[in-house]
Protein backbone atom coordinates (compact mmCIF):
# COMPACT_ATOMS: atom_id res chain seq x y z
CA UNK A 1 0.00 0.00 0.00
CA UNK A 2 1.29 3.67 -0.73
CA UNK A 3 2.50 6.11 1.41
CA UNK A 4 -0.42 8.39 2.40
CA UNK A 5 1.42 11.44 1.05
CA UNK A 6 1.19 9.74 -2.30
CA UNK A 7 -2.47 9.01 -2.24
CA UNK A 8 -4.68 11.04 -4.82
CA UNK A 9 -7.16 12.11 -2.22
CA UNK A 10 -6.82 13.46 1.43
CA UNK A 11 -9.89 12.21 2.25
CA UNK A 12 -13.15 9.82 0.33
CA UNK A 13 -16.56 11.36 1.56
CA UNK A 14 -19.24 8.80 2.00
CA UNK A 15 -22.58 9.83 2.86
CA UNK A 16 -26.46 8.73 2.44
CA UNK A 17 -28.30 9.76 -0.96
CA UNK A 18 -30.23 12.23 1.28
CA UNK A 19 -27.24 14.34 2.25
CA UNK A 20 -25.48 14.48 -1.08
CA UNK A 21 -26.44 17.93 -1.61
CA UNK A 22 -25.17 18.99 1.57
CA UNK A 23 -22.07 17.05 1.52
CA UNK A 24 -21.07 18.36 -1.54
CA UNK A 25 -21.33 22.25 -0.02
CA UNK A 26 -18.59 20.49 2.34
CA UNK A 27 -16.77 18.61 0.02
CA UNK A 28 -15.89 22.41 -1.89
CA UNK A 29 -15.20 24.02 1.26
CA UNK A 30 -12.67 21.67 1.86
CA UNK A 31 -11.00 22.08 -1.32
CA UNK A 32 -11.38 25.88 -1.96
CA UNK A 33 -10.85 27.13 1.81
CA UNK A 34 -8.24 24.22 2.67
CA UNK A 35 -6.71 22.65 -0.04
CA UNK A 36 -7.93 19.58 0.69
CA UNK A 37 -8.10 16.82 -2.19
CA UNK A 38 -11.81 15.18 -2.00
CA UNK A 39 -13.03 12.07 -3.98
CA UNK A 40 -16.69 12.51 -3.75
CA UNK A 41 -18.96 10.46 -6.01
CA UNK A 42 -20.44 13.07 -7.86
CA UNK A 43 -17.08 14.49 -9.07
CA UNK A 44 -15.20 11.56 -9.48
CA UNK A 45 -17.52 8.42 -10.55
CA UNK A 46 -17.39 8.81 -14.74
CA UNK A 47 -20.84 8.14 -16.23
CA UNK A 48 -21.46 4.74 -17.34
CA UNK A 49 -19.16 3.19 -15.32
CA UNK A 50 -19.99 0.52 -12.47
CA UNK A 51 -19.88 2.85 -9.91
CA UNK A 52 -19.71 0.08 -7.27
CA UNK A 53 -16.06 -0.79 -8.78
CA UNK A 54 -15.56 3.07 -8.73
CA UNK A 55 -16.46 3.70 -5.37
CA UNK A 56 -14.34 1.14 -3.91
CA UNK A 57 -11.45 1.95 -5.85
CA UNK A 58 -12.12 5.95 -4.35
CA UNK A 59 -12.24 4.41 -0.87
CA UNK A 60 -8.51 2.81 -1.28
CA UNK A 61 -6.76 5.66 -3.09
CA UNK A 62 -7.83 7.88 -0.36
CA UNK A 63 -5.55 8.38 2.55
CA UNK A 64 -8.66 8.96 5.09
CA UNK A 65 -12.50 8.39 5.09
CA UNK A 66 -15.09 10.71 6.41
CA UNK A 67 -18.22 8.85 7.35
CA UNK A 68 -21.09 11.75 7.00
CA UNK A 69 -23.66 11.39 9.16
CA UNK A 70 -27.11 12.61 8.29
CA UNK A 71 -30.77 12.00 9.74
CA UNK A 72 -31.23 9.28 7.73
CA UNK A 73 -30.74 5.70 8.66
CA UNK A 74 -27.39 4.26 7.53
CA UNK A 75 -28.29 1.44 5.14
CA UNK A 76 -27.42 -0.06 1.68
CA UNK A 77 -24.28 0.98 -0.41
CA UNK A 78 -23.53 3.87 2.13
CA UNK A 79 -23.39 1.25 5.03
CA UNK A 80 -21.25 -0.98 2.82
CA UNK A 81 -18.12 1.54 2.33
CA UNK A 82 -18.22 2.17 6.23
CA UNK A 83 -17.41 -1.57 6.31
CA UNK A 84 -15.23 -1.08 3.98
CA UNK A 85 -13.01 1.93 5.66
CA UNK A 86 -13.41 0.37 8.65
CA UNK A 87 -12.28 -2.92 7.49
CA UNK A 88 -9.41 -1.25 5.84
CA UNK A 89 -8.33 0.92 8.99
CA UNK A 90 -7.96 -2.47 10.66
CA UNK A 91 -5.02 -3.79 7.84
CA UNK A 92 -3.74 0.31 7.37
CA UNK A 93 -3.60 1.99 10.64
CA UNK A 94 -2.70 5.05 9.09
CA UNK A 95 -6.34 5.50 7.50
CA UNK A 96 -8.24 7.33 9.35
CA UNK A 97 -11.92 6.79 9.55
CA UNK A 98 -14.11 10.59 10.75
CA UNK A 99 -17.31 10.06 12.17
CA UNK A 100 -18.63 13.86 10.88
CA UNK A 101 -22.05 14.40 12.40
CA UNK A 102 -23.96 16.71 9.55
CA UNK A 103 -25.94 19.77 10.70
CA UNK A 104 -29.12 17.81 10.97
CA UNK A 105 -27.09 14.60 11.61
CA UNK A 106 -28.60 12.05 14.35
CA UNK A 107 -25.88 11.22 16.61
CA UNK A 108 -28.01 7.90 17.48
CA UNK A 109 -27.41 6.47 13.95
CA UNK A 110 -23.56 6.19 14.37
CA UNK A 111 -22.79 2.92 14.91
CA UNK A 112 -21.17 0.95 17.81
CA UNK A 113 -17.65 0.44 15.65
CA UNK A 114 -17.49 4.27 14.90
CA UNK A 115 -18.82 5.74 18.48
CA UNK A 116 -15.31 4.62 19.38
CA UNK A 117 -13.70 6.95 17.01
CA UNK A 118 -12.96 10.89 17.73
CA UNK A 119 -16.05 12.87 15.77
CA UNK A 120 -16.37 16.29 14.15
CA UNK A 121 -19.69 17.47 14.96
CA UNK A 122 -21.26 20.59 12.81
CA UNK A 123 -23.82 21.64 15.24
CA UNK A 124 -23.53 25.26 14.03
CA UNK A 125 -23.86 24.73 10.41
CA UNK A 126 -21.93 22.86 7.32
CA UNK A 127 -19.94 26.35 7.54
CA UNK A 128 -18.60 25.90 11.37
CA UNK A 129 -15.07 26.93 10.75
CA UNK A 130 -14.31 25.33 13.98
CA UNK A 131 -15.98 22.14 13.08
CA UNK A 132 -14.06 22.90 9.30
CA UNK A 133 -10.45 23.34 11.05
CA UNK A 134 -11.26 19.89 13.37
CA UNK A 135 -11.94 17.91 10.28
CA UNK A 136 -8.79 19.33 8.10
CA UNK A 137 -6.93 18.51 10.88
CA UNK A 138 -8.20 14.89 11.27
CA UNK A 139 -7.79 14.35 7.27
CA UNK A 140 -4.32 15.51 7.68
CA UNK A 141 -3.44 13.00 10.63
CA UNK A 142 -3.19 16.11 12.88
CA UNK A 143 -3.84 17.03 16.25
CA UNK A 144 -6.14 20.25 15.72
CA UNK A 145 -4.55 21.99 18.85
CA UNK A 146 -6.40 24.87 20.44
CA UNK A 147 -8.61 26.57 18.50
CA UNK A 148 -7.64 30.12 17.61
CA UNK A 149 -8.36 33.49 19.71
CA UNK A 150 -11.46 34.82 18.46
CA UNK A 151 -11.21 37.48 16.03
CA UNK A 152 -13.15 40.36 15.62
CA UNK A 153 -13.69 42.95 12.23
CA UNK A 154 -12.78 46.29 13.53
CA UNK A 155 -14.93 47.75 10.36
CA UNK A 156 -17.71 45.97 11.29
CA UNK A 157 -18.29 47.03 15.20
CA UNK A 158 -17.85 50.47 13.72
CA UNK A 159 -20.65 50.12 11.45
CA UNK A 160 -22.17 48.53 15.03
CA UNK A 161 -21.45 51.35 16.66
CA UNK A 162 -22.78 54.15 14.03
CA UNK A 163 -26.03 51.97 14.09
CA UNK A 164 -26.07 52.11 17.90
CA UNK A 165 -25.49 56.14 17.97
CA UNK A 166 -28.16 56.27 14.99
CA UNK A 167 -30.70 54.69 17.44
CA UNK A 168 -29.67 56.52 20.56
CA UNK A 169 -29.78 59.84 18.30
CA UNK A 170 -33.63 59.50 17.08
CA UNK A 171 -34.44 57.67 20.87
CA UNK A 172 -34.93 54.71 19.59
CA UNK A 173 -33.78 52.95 22.43
CA UNK A 174 -32.71 54.13 25.82
CA UNK A 175 -29.62 55.75 26.47
CA UNK A 176 -28.41 53.54 28.84
CA UNK A 177 -28.96 50.37 26.82
CA UNK A 178 -27.03 52.59 24.33
CA UNK A 179 -23.98 53.15 26.48
CA UNK A 180 -24.26 49.15 27.80
CA UNK A 181 -24.00 47.90 24.15
CA UNK A 182 -21.27 50.64 23.27
CA UNK A 183 -18.96 49.51 26.51
CA UNK A 184 -19.98 45.51 25.58
CA UNK A 185 -18.35 46.78 21.70
CA UNK A 186 -15.36 48.06 23.08
CA UNK A 187 -14.65 45.25 25.57
CA UNK A 188 -14.97 42.74 22.83
CA UNK A 189 -12.43 44.83 21.02
CA UNK A 190 -10.04 45.11 23.73
CA UNK A 191 -10.15 41.30 24.41
CA UNK A 192 -10.30 39.78 21.17
CA UNK A 193 -7.44 39.61 18.23
CA UNK A 194 -8.12 41.97 15.55
CA UNK A 195 -8.78 41.57 12.37
CA UNK A 196 -8.16 44.28 9.45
Amino acid sequence: MADEEHKPYDVFLSHAHADAELVERLAAMLEDEHHIRVWLDKWVLIPGEHWQQGMAKGLDEAASCAICVGSKEIQGWYKEEIGRALNRQTKDTKFRVIPVILPDGDRSLVGQFLELRTWVEFKNGIGDPEALRILRAGILGLAPGRPPKPTVDVEDEIKRLEVLRTLSDRQLIHEQIALEFERQLVQTLLTRRVQR
